[in-house]
Parts: structure tokens; C-alpha cells; sequence
């Protein structure tokens, strides 16, 4: 049985956010929306809490999504600027807000399930975390996906995308505890 989606569906919000997801589609899909943009950077900032409230306390977690978040607008919002692609700045931030809080959800999920199948005494946070490296890899490359399709070129795309995955996972975190 085939399933019929609706003729305005290829052109819609959810397709160009599925697009992104599976780094099929660029952000100049999406609607330059400012009320999507903080949307989006909303759910980033509650997933980065939630995903930082699986190991430390309300005040940490709070501390590192708010760190995390104005990290990723700041830094976004002046790369674009310097490669003088300003009318990018709220689409660039809505898909990697998007993207963000979707694999932050990921991660929560997965901690609960590894947290399940590995009973206690064994978890550990550390190991965990080394099961869980490879979302931080997912992470830098849908972000370099994303920088690409702001008109970055491959090579700053991939620096900016990893310097943001390597603030918020090994120094905003091993700062904030």
C-alpha cells in the first residue's frame, strides 16, 4: 500500500527540517521566521538541560544550555557576518538549533537505553560517554553540513562545526559540573 503525502508537503517546514535531519537538504528551504528561529533555539537550550541533567544538578545543567546555546547563536551569527552571509543568519540558526536539540534528544535517549541494557555496578558515566562518541561525530557533521549550505567551504565549515561540538562536549561540560 503506498503511501500518499500531500501535494504541498515537498514545500513545507517539516520536509525542510526532515531534509536537513537527513542531510539531504540545505537551510534555504526554511523560512526566514524569526519566532521559528527561537523556537528552535528554545528546544536546543531545554534538550542541552536535559542532556546535562542526566549527570549533574539543575543549576550545572541550566548553566551549560544557556552556555551551549549562546555559543551556538553567537558563534553562527559572526561567522556569517565575517563570510558576509547575514540574510542566512536566522535560517543557519534554525537548522542547527533544529538539529541540535534533535540529536541531544538522541543522546537522552540512548543514555536511558544503554543505562538499561548495562546494569548497575557497570555504567559509568565514562563509559557511556564512549558509547555515546559517536552522536558527538553525528553532531560535527551535521553541523559542517549545515555551515556548508551557508556557503562556507568545506574545510571552515568542518573547523567551526567541530569547534562548536568540542566547546560544548569537553569544556563547557568538564567545566560546568
Amino acid at each position: 500500500m503506498a503511501i500518499n503525502l500531500p501535494a504541498n508537503w515537498a514545500n513545507s517546514t517539516p520536509k525542510a527540517f526532515y531534509d536537513i535531519f537527513a542531510l539531504e537538504g540545505g537551510q534555504k528551504k526554511l523560512p526566514s521566521d524569526v519566532r521559528l528561529m527561537g523556537g528552535c533555539a528554545a528546544a536546543y537550550l531545554l534538550a542541552q538541560i536535559g542532556l546535562h541533567l542526566l549527570n549533574h544538578g539543575f543549576g550545572a545543567a541550566l548553566l551549560f544550555g544557556l552556555a551551549s546555546a549562546g555559543l551556538l547563536l553567537a558563534t553562527t551569527f559572526v561567522v556569517l557576518r565575517a563570510y558576509k552571509q547575514s540574510e542566512l543568519i536566522e535560517r543557519t540558526i534554525t537548522a542547527l538549533a533544529a538539529t541540535g536539540a534533535l540529536i541531544a534528544i538522541v543522546s537522552i535517549l540512548l543514555h536511558f537505553v544503554f543505562a538499561a541494557a548495562l546494569p548497575p555496578p557497570l555504567p559509568s558515566a565514562r563509559l557511556i560517554g564512549f558509547l555515546l562518541f559517536p552522536i558527538a561525530a553525528w553532531k560535527v557533521f551535521a553541523f559542517a553540513y549545515i555551515f556548508r549550505h551557508a556557503s562556507l567551504r568545506i574545510v571552515p565549515a568542518f573547523v567551526f562545526a567541530t569547534l562548536l561540538v568540542l566547546a560544548e562536549y569537553w569544556i563547557f561540560a568538564s567545566l560546568i559540573k
